[in-house]
């Protein structure tokens, strides 16, 4: 029961926290598609990025708790199945690919510029996507790699 209230938390914190990018360029994620977002570095960043805010603000979570929070928020934000979202995560994990890597990367950098003193259970912050870091890392790992799919074409 406690874990299922962790779940509903850490994905309403993390889809609250993506949001305000995404809206930023809103006509832009209109005409992207599902296969527009299915790039490693794109993938290791947001899952990254709900993990550790997940983490963060709820605590220790199971592994198949962590999937279902990154599973439902990848989905809301990319529009891709939540099967095939965790195997991709799973598939470019074990394969060390640097892309993948260099996203994850990018996430870590983000939750510390978003919050660097946040404690367990403090609510975050609705970032604000005019600061510079935050902007920048999410420019660099997210729609800089969108920017090379066809809805940018």
């Amino acid at each position: 029961m406690f874990e299922l209230i962790k779940i509903r938390k850490a994905r309403r914190l993390a889809h609250a926290t993506i949001a305000p990018f995404l809206d930023r360029n809103l006509g832009v994620s209109e005409t992207l598609q599902a296969g527009d977002w299915l790039q490693p570095q794109i993938i290791g960043f947001l899952a990254t990025l709900v993990t550790l805010l997940a983490q963060r603000h709820c605590g220790p979570m199971r592994s198949h708790a962590l999937a279902a929070v990154q599973s439902k928020v990848l989905n809301a934000v990319t529009g891709i199945g939540p099967e095939l979202i965790g195997a991709e995560i799973c598939l470019l994990s074990s394969r060390e690919d640097p892309a993948f890597a260099t996203g994850a990367l990018g996430a870590v950098a983000f939750v510390e510029a978003l919050s660097p003193q946040s404690e367990l259970g403090e609510t975050e912050p609705t970032p604000v996507p005019a600061d510079g870091t935050l902007l920048r890392l999410w420019e660099e790992h997210v729609e800089h790699c969108l920017r090379r799919s066809p809805a940018f074409g």
